[in-house]
């Protein structure tokens, strides 16, 4: 193995991509291989990025959801076919937007039920968590909007499309939090804790930031050159309520963390520490392409380049055309990323987990996850 060259380039990302901190992790045959960190968490303070830096996942956090809730489904808790009604009877009777001729819609009864894999493949036609409904709802709860409040104010909005028939990125995996929270009887957020964090030893990751004096500054559109950025602060809106926990993007956590997670399931669900948190069949299950040929041409629409020879699966992207990516990993390499930056490759085949965070807004990071990636697999096959 020779890492110098993914070294090099990483080193280049605070100058050359205006990135002011970054740090990525490497398993190979389900040992540690590799880790780096370069830049700064603070750049005024002169802080480096490093392993116990605290940052926003964003939307990484899907794969954590998504992970709980194939938890329950292994306990035979529900079936991917119920109707989510079945569970928030607010989603019954559901009405779909049709675009009219003159610009108008109307509003028709949907003519099939969300179903729980409809939320995990994003094909439900559940749009924004930000509606007047459910600000209403957050008000009348003091300005906590508990995550099962929030959602079911959310079944009060139009459906996007008819459900199952198409892929849009949307809040579904926010809606699993909440259908989490009524199966298991607890908070999402105690859920998660005592069946993933705890037993993995995920000490930093949480819907709570722990300790503010290691959390990563929010950069937005930082300059290498110049060493400031537009602004620091928040720009999207995760949270309607103080109380509430995304499912789509509310976790922090830390580049060991993370890595150790993505590990499991990369060992077909079996964590270095011995833990284990999911059957290698529900692994394989949710790493199978579940999206219909519509469906999948328009996760092709909104993925870009980045997304080339890959397709959805249960709360992830997997590969299935690895020449249309030009990748070095195998198909069934599954994964996602988050808004800010984060990237992680969960590869069973060629017996590699890798995770790239950065934590910085207005960066194109979609253009050189692959590079990482591919720089990486190299290294491992490099001496």
């Amino acid at each position: 193995m020779n890492f110098s060259r993914l070294t090099a380039y990483l080193d280049t990302f605070y100058s050359e991509k205006n990135i002011p901190g970054l740090g990525v992790a490497m398993y190979h045959r389900h040992q540690p291989v590799y880790e780096h960190y370069a830049g700064f968490s603070d750049v005024e303070n002169q802080v480096p990025f490093g392993r116990d830096s605290i940052f926003r996942l964003y939307s990484a956090t899907k794969v954590v959801t998504c992970t709980a809730l194939l938890q329950l489904l292994e306990q035979g808790k529900y079936k991917l076919t119920d109707p989510l009604y079945a569970y928030i009877p607010e989603f019954e009777q559901m009405l779909v937007r049709h675009p009219l001729s003159d610009g108008k819609e109307e509003l028709i009864p949907a003519r099939h039920p969300i179903t729980i894999e409809h939320l995990f493949t994003m094909t439900a036609g559940i749009e924004t968590i930000h509606t007047d409904a459910v600000r209403r709802t957050v008000a009348e709860n003091g300005g906590e909007g508990p995550t099962l409040a929030v959602v079911k104010a959310l079944a009060q909005e139009p459906l996007a499309f008819e459900p199952g028939s198409h892929f849009k990125y949307t809040v579904c995996h926010d809606v699993l939090g909440a259908l989490l929270e009524v199966i298991a009887g607890q908070t999402f957020g105690q859920y998660l804790q005592e069946h993933l964090f705890d037993p993995l030893g995920m000490k930093d990751t949480s819907f709570r930031l722990r300790d503010e004096s290691r959390f990563c500054k929010l950069y937005n559109r930082f300059n290498g050159q110049t060493h400031r950025a537009e602004s620091i602060g928040e720009t999207f809106a995760l949270q309607p309520g103080r109380g509430y926990e995304s499912g789509g993007g509310g976790l922090y956590s830390t580049v060991p963390d993370y890595m150790v997670f993505a590990e499991a399931l990369c060992n077909d669900g079996l964590a270095p520490s011995g833990a284990r948190i999911l059957r290698p069949e529900t692994v394989n299950a949710m790493r199978s392409d579940r999206l219909s040929p519509a469906a999948r041409q328009d996760f092709a629409r909104f993925g870009g380049g980045s997304k080339l020879g890959y397709s959805y699966g249960l709360g992830v992207r997997t590969l299935v055309n690895r020449e249309d990516n030009n990748s070095l990993s195998q198909n069934g390499e599954f994964g996602w990323d988050g808004a800010r930056g984060c990237y992680v490759v969960i590869d069973p085949e060629s017996e590699v987990t890798l995770f790239y965070a950065q934590q910085e807004n207005g960066s194109p990071w979609y253009r050189w996850h692959g590079t990482v990636r591919n720089y990486a697999y190299a290294s491992i096959w490099n001496g």
